[in-house]
This record gives structure tokens, C-alpha cells and sequence, in this order.
């Protein structure tokens, strides 16, 4: 019944795309593809960090291992950020936005093939928040081409969206090798945010890129959005994933 519900409110919301065919998709004004160091249609990831997230940044450190990527902690609400925001903890609070950004391999130019982020949410779970939320999804990115739900969990989702900017033939290879419809078991779905990028690629296939976006209800209140990029052709430049 919820599967219904869900895909329902998808043809309410409708689909009104707020960029433009061809553009890349961004978390944090922040694109795949964007290299560590080289410029990326004219802006550098250090450029979009100082002039466009500076603001919100609470802290943001460098890995590499297992491979490179960056984590992030970002100030969700008005105002910029104070000595109180960054009180040790900052970093795993869950009031703040967590990011996570990773790149390929040094021969790729450290391209970021992976966005992570967790946002919390204090807005209404009910079908009218749901869709609103669904509305945003698919302004920012494009109609979902799979929902995935679990009939316990009402109002929670996972949407699944292929890249829009790809060729048409490719956007359909992708499609194609997304199951229909798509299922995941409940440990899975639980789990589907730590999974590894050997078990995303069983799942979405190893050619998948596009946008995944998790909405999280609890007591009728949506209490998180988790929003992914991911090119996981790219990601095979440092993971092995078959």
C-alpha cells in the first residue's frame, strides 16, 4: 500500500527540472567530477570552499585512506558559524550536516566521483510533507526512475536517479540494469547508507551514476534527508568492484 502512496504523490509533485539539461548536479554547489587541485568549469573545489561554503563550515579534514576523500561538517540554519558551533563533537553532532567527498585515483586527477551528505530535517513525515520533499527531489535533480520502500517504514524512501546530463543511450544502459521493480531486504535497506561500493554496485550496477536520496520518517516527522552523487565507473579507478 505505502509503494502506492509514494509513487502517487510522484505524479502530484510533477517534474520541473531547476537546471538545465546537460548541467552537472551538485551537493553543497559542489559537482562530481570536480578535481582536488585543477579547476573544474572555471571554479577550483578550494574556491567553492572558501567563497560559497565558508559561511556554514565547522570543520573539514583531508584523508587518505582508503582512499582520498575529504570530511566535512557543515552548519545547517541561519547564521554563520561561531566559536560555539565548533565545540569538539561538532563534527558528529546531529544537528549539523555531515559531508563526505571522494576522489579517484591520483592518474584521474583526483576527481570526486562520490558526494555524501546527511542533513537533519524537522519537517512534517504526513503524505503533504512527503510531498513537498518529493517535489524538491525532482527540482533539483529529475523524476525518480526507481523508489525503493520498505511497508513497515511509511513515508521513508529511497530514490534512485540517473545522471540527466549522460547521452541518452547510456542514461538508458543504466536504467536497464536497475531492476524493476527494485527491492532491497530489510537489513539491506537499514543499512543501504553504510553499504560498501562492492554491494552499491550489485545493486545499481557498476556503470550506475546519478543521484540517491534517502528520506527518513519517525513519528510522523521527516527527520533526516541523506543525498548521495555517485559515479561508480569512476570509483573503479581506486576500488575493485566486481
Amino acid at each position: 500500500m505505502k509503494r502506492i502512496w509514494i509513487a502517487a504523490l510522484l505524479m502530484v509533485a510533477g517534474t520541473q527540472l531547476a537546471l538545465a539539461d546537460g548541467a552537472r548536479w551538485r551537493i553543497n554547489n559542489i559537482p562530481l567530477d570536480m578535481p582536488l587541485e585543477d579547476e573544474l568549469d572555471g571554479e577550483f573545489l578550494e574556491g567553492i570552499y572558501q567563497e560559497k561554503l565558508m559561511d556554514r563550515l565547522i570543520s573539514s579534514v583531508l584523508n587518505e585512506w582508503p582512499s582520498y576523500h575529504i570530511d566535512s561538517t557543515l552548519k545547517v540554519g541561519k547564521g554563520k558559524v561561531t566559536a560555539k558551533d565548533s565545540v569538539p563533537g561538532a563534527d558528529t553532532d546531529p544537528k549539523n550536516e555531515q559531508m563526505q567527498l571522494f576522489f579517484s585515483s591520483a592518474a584521474d586527477q583526483h576527481r570526486i566521483f562520490w558526494i555524501r551528505s546527511r542533513k537533519p530535517m524537522h519537517a512534517p513525515g504526513d503524505a503533504d510533507g512527503i510531498a513537498k520533499m518529493l517535489t524538491m527531489v525532482e527540482q533539483t535533480y529529475a523524476k525518480p526512475d526507481r523508489i525503493i520502500t520498505q511497508d513497515d517504514m511509511p513515508g521513508d524512501a529511497i530514490l534512485i536517479i540517473v545522471d540527466t546530463s549522460l547521452p541518452a543511450e547510456e542514461q538508458e544502459k543504466i536504467r536497464a540494469a536497475l531492476p524493476q521493480p527494485m527491492t532491497l531486504a530489510h537489513e539491506d535497506y537499514m543499512a543501504f547508507w553504510s553499504m560498501d561500493l562492492q554491494r552499491r554496485a550489485k545493486v545499481l550496477g557498476p556503470d550506475f551514476r546519478g543521484a540517491i536520496v534517502q528520506l527518513m520518517v519517525f513519528q510522523g516527522k521527516l527527520e533526516a534527508m541523506q543525498t548521495e552523487l555517485i559515479d561508480l565507473k569512476r570509483a573503479q579507478t581506486v576500488f575493485k568492484l566486481d
